[in-house]
């Protein structure tokens, strides 16, 4: 009789109630315990998480074997491999963390179709947010619409948060030998991916696993928290955690961040007013996780309903120029380039082009929901979703449908000496200051060092001023039918 840990993205041994209680039970029932990921090309996010998934798969592997035991990676049609492993194996429970938004819970409601077929007892646990989805509702029982009461009434609960155990447990009983050897190691096609030019030019900028992710937690906290709520707008600093990714994987938790920040504010090694602004982050987090569990259906489809109707340009030509960085406009351009060599964007960065698609471009919102979940290593799906919806004014607590980030002042305010834009646009690096956010503006000092707009960086694909008034007339067209 055995105990099946499923792991989605909870790729880390300790602070996993799912993996903790069920080698406690195999130790007083004599049972066996079986630790798998299962791999279905058909349910993935999409390529760059692929790859970080195979990095902390084979790292996660790798633990697990220094402690005596197994964590088997099986690849294929999940229900179809599911069923096998409950039948070869004399599953009887199936333990497993829950998770929110696609392709995770579509794999849970057939985790549930094939227990109940075969009679295994399903067990979830609720551990990878703050609290249980939907225990923070307002006072009428429904759930927050609006960042602000939730973040408040959340941190009036904070009592409420359960603090994971950080023991793993006896990893040498996940000892059980697979009937198929490869499942040992990692499948061909992740295998595949790691080896390809680009995964391994973006994976340079990264370490993974659970023990980076601590580590990096430690030094944010060491050397830039303190600056952290005055530098973080500015693309250019090292002044944000970089726990996006580590964090989407489930190597690291936001509930034992807070209680490692918890410890820290009590022991005076941090300042509450240095700690809050990071902390009401891990919270947007969780409001985001906890607007998809109640209302699934904004993965894909505007929360404001009445953007349904919305027109979009929808221009191939458009969309592969911005995705690409060639859109004539430099802080766009660069935090399109900064995602593409490293599956990471600058938060305020990831506001300006989101913003510059949908409402100076006129292309959908799930164009670049698709992009983002195609190149982004932190591609989650309630962050994504919320952040796209919020971005193009259709979303909840949207930014409305009338404030367009104008990109140019945005560079000026947070890029002021153009280190970000030199960095990732070395055809630019020979601007001067001020000429360097808005080149188009400065067609003498272009002419002078022979930057030719059009040749040596693209002109820009539309006209700022314009392209704002066309997206208010647009979504005033809208109001009124």
């Amino acid at each position: 009789m055995s105990t099946l840990v499923w792991l989605q993205r909870e790729l880390r041994l300790s602070h996993l109630p799912a993996l903790q209680i069920a080698l406690e039970e195999a130790q007083t029932k004599k049972s066996k315990v079986i630790l798998v990921y299962f791999h279905d090309p058909k349910q993935t996010i999409g390529e760059a998480n692929c790859l970080w998934l195979a990095h902390a798969l084979r790292q996660l592997q790798t633990s697990v074997q220094e402690q005596g035991g197994q964590l088997w990676v099986i690849e294929g049609d999940f229900t179809h491999q599911l069923e096998q492993v409950i039948e070869d194996y004399a599953v009887k429970s199936l333990y497993y963390s829950y998770q929110v938004g696609e392709p995770f819970q579509s794999m849970q409601q057939q985790a549930l179709e094939v227990c109940q077929t075969h009679k295994v007892r399903l067990q979830p646990f609720f551990s990878e947010t703050l609290m249980q989805p939907g225990d923070v509702l307002n006072q009428q029982g429904k759930p927050y619409v609006v960042f602000t009461p939730f973040y408040k009434s959340l941190m009036s609960k904070t009592a409420l948060i359960e603090p994971l155990d950080e023991s793993v447990g006896d990893v040498s009983l996940l000892n059980q030998t697979p009937k198929d050897e490869k499942w040992a190691g990692l499948p061909d096609s992740l295998t595949e991916l790691m080896q390809h030019k680009w995964a391994k030019k973006l994976m340079v900028h990264w370490l993974v696993g659970e023990k980076a992710a601590w580590k990096r937690l430690d030094r944010f906290v060491e050397s830039f928290l303190a600056d952290y709520d005055h530098y973080r707008d500015f693309p250019a600093l090292r002044a944000n955690s970089r726990l996006s990714a580590h964090l989407h994987f489930g190597e690291i938790n936001p509930r034992a961040i807070y209680y490692y920040f918890v410890s820290k504010l009590e022991a005076g090694e941090l300042k509450a007013e240095h700690a809050s602004p990071w902390l009401r982050q891990l919270v947007w987090a969780e409001f985001a996780k906890s607007l998809l569990w109640h209302f699934p259906e904004t993965q894909e489809v505007p929360f404001q309903t009445k953007f349904k109707g919305m027109e979009w340009q929808e221009d191939a030509t458009l969309i592969r120029l911005w995705q690409s960085g060639q859109t004539g406009v430099p802080i766009i351009d660069a935090g399109m380039r900064e995602l593409w060599q490293t599956g990471i964007m600058h938060n305020r960065v990831r506001m300006l082009v989101a913003s510059f698609l949908t409402k100076n471009l006129n292309q959908s919102w799930l164009a670049g929901k698709a992009w983002f979940d195609d190149t982004l290593v932190d591609a989650d799906p309630a962050n994504n979703a919320m952040g796209w919806q919020w971005v193009a004014g259709c979303g909840v607590d949207a930014a409305p449908y009338y404030r367009l980030f104008n990109p140019v002042v945005q560079s000026q305010k947070f890029d002021a000496e153009g280190v970000y834009l030199r960095n990732w646009l070395p055809e630019l690096k020979n601007l001067s200051n001020k000429a360097i956010h808005a080149p188009w503006e400065h067609q003498e000092e272009c002419r002078l060092k022979g930057f030719v707009l059009g040749k040596t960086y693209p002109k820009p694909l539309v006209d700022l001023k314009q392209s704002r008034v066309e997206h208010l007339e647009r979504v005033d067209q809208l109001k009124r039918t």
